[in-house]
C-alpha cells in the first residue's frame, strides 16, 4: 500500500468535537441529493413515456392495413365496398410469411350518435375481435363486464366514463344508437355492458366499443370483412421498417396476381405522431436536469474539498516539509474525495431506489389526468440507466477531484506551520 493511500484511509471524517465535519456533510449530502434527483428524472420520464406509448398503441395498432385511397374510411352516409377490406387467406398468408407479426385483429369502425331522452352524443364505435386491442380496453374497464363474442345478444356496448357522465348513463342502462348507412339510418337499442377509463381524454371522448359482429351486421358485412386489419408486432423496436417490409411483400404479391384488392399501410408512428413528438421533447428536459444536477454536485464536491483542505493546511505543510510532492498530496485528497463520492452515491442510490419503488407500487404522487393523461406519476426503473448514471457520476467526480490540486500547490510549508 502506498503512503498516499495509507494516509487517505486514516484521515478522519469527523471534526475535533466528534461530529462529522461540515465539508464532509456538504459533500455527501450534495452528491446524494443530486443522485436522487437525477434518478427520479430518469425513472419518471421513462415511465411516463412508456405509459403514454402503451396507451397510444392500445388505441392504435402497431401496423394497420386499410383500403387504398385517402378518403375511404367512411364514404357517403356509411361504409361502402371501397372502405372495407376482407381478411382473405391470401392476405393472411402474406402476413404470416413476413414472420414479423404476432396477432392480426379485424376491426370495424362506424360513426354513430347515442341518444337519451334528454341528450345526445356523437361517437365512433369500434367493433373489436379478441386480441391486444380488446385486451387493452378490457384492462381499463372500471365497472361492468367486457362483452363476449359468444353471447347470444351482441347488442352491447362499452362506453368511456366521460361519455357515460355526459349522457348520465351507467352499466345496465339501455341507449339508442343511430348508424348512418347507404340504406338510411339504422337504429339499435344497446345495453351498456361496461364502462372504461384510460384517462386519455382525446380518445375516451370519442370511442365506444362493441363486439365486431354488431357493426358487421349493421353494415351487411360477413365475418371476414372490416374497415381495417390491425397487426401487432413481435418486436416493436422498428415499426416503420416492419411496415415497409409488409408493404413491399404485398406489392410483389399483387403484381404477381396473388393478392386481390388495393391496400395501404399505416403505423402508430404516423397516427400518434403528435404524442410521440411531445414525448421526444421530454428528453431535452431530462438532459437539462442531468446537466444542472451534475454541475450542482460538482460545485458542492469542490467546495467541500476546499473546506477539508483548509482544515488540514498544517498537515499539508508537514507533508511538504517531509518531502511529499504536490502530486502526492493531491492524490491523498483525491482518494478522500472518492470516498465521499462513494458514500454519497450509495446513500443516493438507496434513497432514490426506495422512493422510486414506493411510487411504482403505491402510486403516492398523483397527477391531473386531464393534463397528463395519467392519474399518478409513473415510474420505470431501468437497471441499465441506473448503472450508466452511476458510472457517469463517478467519472465526473473523478475529473472534478483534480481541481483542488491548485490550492494544495499554493500551500507554503513555512507559513502552514503557523496556520491556525
Amino acid at each position: 500500500m502506498s503512503y498516499e493511500r495509507l494516509i487517505a484511509s486514516r484521515m478522519r471524517l469527523s471534526n475535533r468535537g466528534g461530529g462529522t465535519a461540515t465539508g464532509i456533510v456538504m459533500a455527501i449530502a450534495g452528491i446524494s441529493l443530486a443522485m436522487v434527483i437525477m434518478m427520479a428524472a430518469l425513472c419518471i420520464v421513462t415511465g411516463f413515456k412508456n405509459e403514454i406509448r402503451r396507451k397510444v398503441m392500445g388505441f392504435d395498432a402497431h401496423v394497420s392495413i386499410l383500403p387504398a385511397g385517402e378518403h375511404t374510411r367512411f364514404e357517403g352516409a356509411g361504409l361502402s365496398d371501397a372502405s372495407t377490406i376482407t381478411y382473405s387467406q391470401q392476405l393472411k398468408n402474406i402476413i404470416d410469411d413476413t414472420e414479423l407479426f404476432d396477432t392480426a385483429e379485424l376491426v370495424v369502425e362506424h360513426p354513430a350518435v347515442l341518444k337519451t331522452d334528454s341528450d345526445f352524443q356523437g361517437i365512433v364505435m369500434r367493433g373489436l375481435t379478441p386480441g391486444p386491442g380488446a385486451d387493452f380496453i378490457q384492462s381499463a374497464v372500471t365497472t361492468g363486464i367486457w362483452p363476449s363474442e359468444t353471447d347470444d345478444d351482441n347488442n352491447t356496448v362499452v362506453l368511456s366514463t366521460a361519455i357515460a357522465d355526459k349522457l348520465s348513463l351507467s352499466v345496465g342502462d339501455r341507449v339508442f344508437a343511430y348508424f348512418f348507412t347507404d340504406e338510411g339510418v339504422r337504429t339499435r337499442r344497446l345495453t351498456i355492458a361496461a364502462l372504461y377509463d384510460t384517462h386519455f381524454s382525446d380518445y375516451d371522448n370519442i370511442y365506444t366499443f362493441s363486439p365486431v359482429s354488431l357493426l358487421q351486421g349493421i353494415n351487411s358485412l360477413d365475418s371476414l370483412q372490416g374497415t381495417r386489419l390491425d397487426l401487432y408486432l413481435r418486436d416493436i423496436s422498428d415499426i416503420d421498417a416492419s411496415a415497409m417490409t409488409l408493404q413491399e411483400r404485398m406489392m410483389r404479391e399483387a403484381w404477381a396476381g396473388r393478392l386481390d384488392g388495393m391496400y395501404r399501410i399505416s403505423t402508430v408512428n404516423s397516427s400518434g405522431m403528435m404524442y410521440f413528438n411531445w414525448l421526444a421533447l421530454l428528453d431535452t428536459n431530462v438532459i437539462v436536469v442531468l446537466v444542472l444536477m451534475a454541475l450542482v454536485s460538482a460545485f458542492t464536491l469542490v467546495s467541500s474539498l476546499f473546506i477539508i483542505i483548509l482544515e488540514r493546511v498544517r498537515m499539508i505543510g508537514l507533508l511538504k516539509a517531509l518531502g511529499a510532492t504536490n502530486a502526492s498530496i493531491s492524490r491523498i485528497f483525491s482518494m478522500l474525495g472518492r470516498r465521499l463520492v462513494v458514500y454519497g452515491m450509495v446513500i443516493g442510490n438507496a434513497i432514490g431506489l426506495s422512493l422510486m419503488l414506493l411510487q411504482r407500487h403505491c402510486h403516492i404522487l398523483p397527477l391531473d389526468p386531464e393534463a397528463y393523461y395519467l392519474d399518478f406519476v409513473p415510474v420505470e426503473i431501468d437497471p441499465w440507466q441506473i448503472i450508466a448514471l452511476n458510472i457517469g457520476v463517478f467519472i465526473l467526480a473523478k475529473a472534478v477531484l483534480l481541481i483542488p490540486g491548485r490550492l494544495i500547490a499554493s500551500v507554503s510549508p513555512a507559513k502552514s506551520m503557523r496556520y491556525e
